[in-house]
C-alpha cells in the first residue's frame, strides 16, 4: 500500500500528508514545540488516508485517499453554492428567486413592488403577457367545456377545461380531499382522485370525479395486479352527464 501511494500520483495528497507530519513531528520535537499543532493536523489527514485506502464502501476515496473528500464536501454545498452565485433570479428550480422573494415580502407584510419598471425582459423570446385590446371582441359562448365521448358514447361528459389534478388522498388530508370536490363541485369541474383511489371525502363534497385507473396502485385490480372491470363498478356508480 506505501509503494503504490508513493508511485501513483492519486496518491499525492496522501503522501504530502504524510511529508507534513514527518516533518512538523521533527521540527516540534527540535525547534519549536508550535510545529506539533501542525504535526497533529497532518498525523489526522493520514490516519484518513491509510482509513480511505482500507476501507470498500467508496471508490472514490480508495482511489484518492484523503482528496476524495472534497469531491463529497463540495457535493454537499452544491445547492448553496448554485443559489447563492450562479443561479439568477429568473431561474426557475421550481420557483424563481424573484418570486421567492416575493412571497417572503408579501407574508412579513413589506412592500412587494419595485419601482421603476420592471426587471423581466419584456421584449425578450418566450416572455408571454397579457394586453387589453384595443378592438374586443364578444365572447359568445364562455362554458369553456369539452365534450368527452363521441357520437357512439352513450353518456358523453362535459369537461371544463379547467378541473382539480392527481393528488391522492395519501399525500393529503382528509379535509383537503374535502375542500377541493367540494370546490370543484361549486366551479363546475371535475377532481381526479390520483393513484389513492376514492376515500368517503371525495365523494361528501359532491364534485365530478376522474377515476384514476391507468397508474392507480388501489381500487382496480385484481390480485394478480392486472385491471378489475368488476372492482371499477363497485368504486364507481355510473353518472350521468349534466
Amino acid at each position: 500500500m506505501l509503494k503504490n501511494a508513493l508511485l501513483n500520483e492519486r496518491y499525492a495528497a496522501f503522501v504530502l500528508a504524510m511529508l507534513a507530519f514527518v516533518a512538523s513531528l521533527v521540527g516540534g520535537l527540535v525547534y519549536s514545540g508550535w510545529l506539533l499543532v501542525p504535526a497533529a493536523v497532518a498525523g489526522a489527514l493520514v490516519l484518513l488516508g491509510v482509513h480511505d485506502m482500507r476501507q470498500h464502501r467508496h471508490s472514490i476515496l480508495r482511489n484518492y485517499p484523503v482528496i476524495g473528500h472534497l469531491r463529497f464536501l463540495m457535493e454537499s454545498i452544491r445547492p448553496e453554492m448554485r443559489q447563492y452565485i450562479i443561479e439568477s433570479d429568473h431561474d426557475e428550480v421550481p420557483f424563481s428567486r424573484q418570486d421567492r422573494a416575493l412571497v417572503y415580502r408579501r407574508a412579513k407584510g413589506d412592500e412587494d413592488k419595485l419601482p421603476f419598471g420592471t426587471s423581466e425582459n419584456v421584449y425578450g423570446s418566450g416572455y408571454v403577457w397579457l394586453t387589453h385590446s384595443a378592438a374586443p371582441t364578444a365572447i359568445v359562448d364562455t362554458n369553456f367545456r369539452v365534450r368527452i365521448g363521441g357520437p357512439a358514447c352513450r353518456q358523453p361528459y362535459e369537461a371544463s377545461i379547467y378541473n382539480i389534478s392527481a393528488m391522492s388522498f395519501g399525500a393529503l388530508s382528509g379535509n383537503a380531499i374535502l375542500a377541493l370536490n367540494t370546490g370543484a363541485r361549486k366551479g363546475g369541474f371535475a377532481h381526479d382522485t390520483g393513484e389513492g383511489s376514492i376515500s368517503r371525502y371525495h365523494r361528501q363534497g359532491g364534485g365530478d370525479l376522474i377515476f384514476q385507473v391507468a397508474s392507480g396502485y388501489f381500487g382496480c385490480r385484481n390480485e394478480d395486479g392486472s385491471f378489475s372491470p368488476n372492482a371499477l363498478r363497485n368504486w364507481l356508480p355510473i353518472r350521468r352527464s349534466r
